[in-house]
């Protein structure tokens, strides 16, 4: 299972649900099955339900296909690695942190995969291993979630227009978690570099059996040409620009923070007129959405149009021929296109899970066995939602929402919140079905086995932090 571990992880899931289905019954209380022609159906219904994850993660890999074709973006390389390279460690450990607080104060996830790659580079050019680039990347991003201050989901009563945090979800201040998820984001980064640097110590002193160092493609070929007239800060501006409008377009600034000043720049703008000619909607375009409503036109779609703009300029910028940015960019997304696939497959699950809705039948099955579900059994049925609606808004929807309408103490909301929250993020570090997980273990060509092998570890020790954190705020 070494060489397509993730691949056979989601067959095999994918194989469970079908049995499954013909034993539990499924939302509606009778069985409900999951023959060879609905699984078919079910993954047609992921390209029209999904497609712009797909889309997103071809875009990101074509980017960098152009990218990386530009004599600017290398040089950048090789400078910020010529002058890390004496503190390289401190690096490893400030881009960790770094993306952990950028996931915890805005809730970003697999958007964030944006910059994974070069990062990534960085680590791998200063001479670590996948799993150190892995870990301060994509690992750190998930910490981030776990102990996320701003983290929303979309509201399941109203998917298009309202995002909640998970304490609204349950009924809560939107803020009610705040202190205990500074204390999970605090200590869950120090458990992470704490880990991190310990596998770079057992690296050195070579008692570890699964570092990863081959096929390493990422690096990036000499620079052609005159190095001192390459300028870098053409390319600087532009992931700093791609930055800033990924946070600005994004975070839901209206729902989370009250904040209206961009909705109501949006409504004047588009209302602009002279006469009766609706200057911007004519000129520009009549789809457009506020800062903080990107997510409303798919979750990714307007970010994708931002990184095809913004490799237009630096074919431009770097005097690149537009044949060899074609080129470029369809390189890129050969690169992306196992990704894709397993995301795709993943993707595939959860639409058989979620339209047969054995879930929901469960949870209501044990608590009419039970009498009344509590925190232990809503922790497992959280846990098997999480690695069955890789989704987080289909979590909600298929999991989170029911559990809430069988359990009835509203004492345990707060907890219930955390609860829902550092529990999805743990199923996200492990779970086969985590898209996050699935774009960095393939992209790097990571063995789930090897993952496996290499993480258990730490996800031991959050989960006992997890419990910890949890169980204090049940009791206070």
């Amino acid at each position: 299972m070494k060489k397509h571990g993730l691949f056979k992880a989601l067959l095999i899931i994918l194989g469970l649900l079908v049995v499954i289905s013909f034993f539990v019954p499924g939302r509606e209380g009778t069985v409900s099955y999951l023959g060879i022609g609905t699984v078919f159906l079910n993954s047609v219904q992921v390209f029209y339900y999904f497609f712009d994850t797909a889309v997103f993660l071809f875009v990101v890999g074509g980017f960098y296909g152009v990218l990386s074709r530009s004599d600017a973006y290398k040089k950048l390389l090789d400078t910020i690695v010529a002058k890390l390279k004496s503190n390289s460690k401190k690096f490893v450990f400030i881009v960790t942190i770094i993306f952990a607080i950028v996931s915890s104060l805005t809730g970003f996830t697999l958007s964030l995969f944006i910059f994974v790659p070069f990062i990534m580079s960085i680590i791998l050019l200063l001479g670590y291993d996948k799993l150190v680039a892995i870990s301060s990347t994509i690992v750190a991003i998930v910490v981030g979630y776990i102990g996320g201050l701003f983290v929303t989901l979309r509201d399941p009563s109203s998917y298009s227009t309202s995002f909640v945090t998970f304490e609204e979800f349950v009924g809560a201040d939107k803020f009610a978690n705040t202190f205990p998820k500074l204390i999970l984001l605090i200590l869950g980064i120090g458990l992470l570099i704490y880990f991190i640097n310990k596998h770079i110590k057992d690296i050195e002193d070579k008692k570890v059996k699964y570092e990863l160092n081959e096929g390493n493609d990422l690096k990036i070929s000499e620079v052609k040409g005159n190095y001192k007239n390459i300028k870098l800060w053409p390319i600087v501006t532009i992931l700093s620009i791609i930055f800033v409008l990924l946070v600005l377009g994004y975070v839901p600034w209206s729902s989370l923070f009250e904040i209206t000043v961009f909705s109501d720049f949006h409504t004047w703008l588009t209302s602009l007129k002279i006469g009766d000619f609706e200057v911007f909607n004519s000129i520009i375009t009549s789809i457009s959405y506020a800062f903080g409503d990107w997510a409303q036109l798919g979750n990714y779609m307007i970010i994708c149009v931002v990184l095809l703009v913004f490799s237009l300029i630096i074919k431009f910028i770097s005097k690149m021929k537009f044949d060899d940015m074609i080129d470029a960019f369809v390189e890129g997304m050969k690169k992306m296109l196992p990704v894709a696939v397993l995301t795709t497959l993943s993707l595939v699950v959860l639409v058989c899970a979620y339209n047969n809705g054995f879930v929901e039948n469960l949870i209501t099955s044990a608590n009419n066995a039970m009498g009344s579900l509590n925190i232990f059994m809503a922790s497992v049925f959280n846990i098997l939602g999480s690695l069955l609606y890789p989704d987080i808004y289909y979590t909600a929807y298929g999991v989170y929402s029911p559990l809430l309408s069988v359990i009835t103490d509203e004492s345990l909301c707060q907890v219930l919140a955390l609860n829902f929250q550092t529990l999805n993020g743990l199923v996200m570090i492990i779970g086969p079905t985590s898209l996050i997980l699935i774009a960095g273990l393939t992209y790097l060509d990571i063995p789930y086995t090897t993952w496996l092998k290499y993480i258990w570890r730490f996800i031991l020790m959050l989960f006992i932090l997890i419990f910890v954190v949890l169980m204090i705020v049940a009791l206070v």
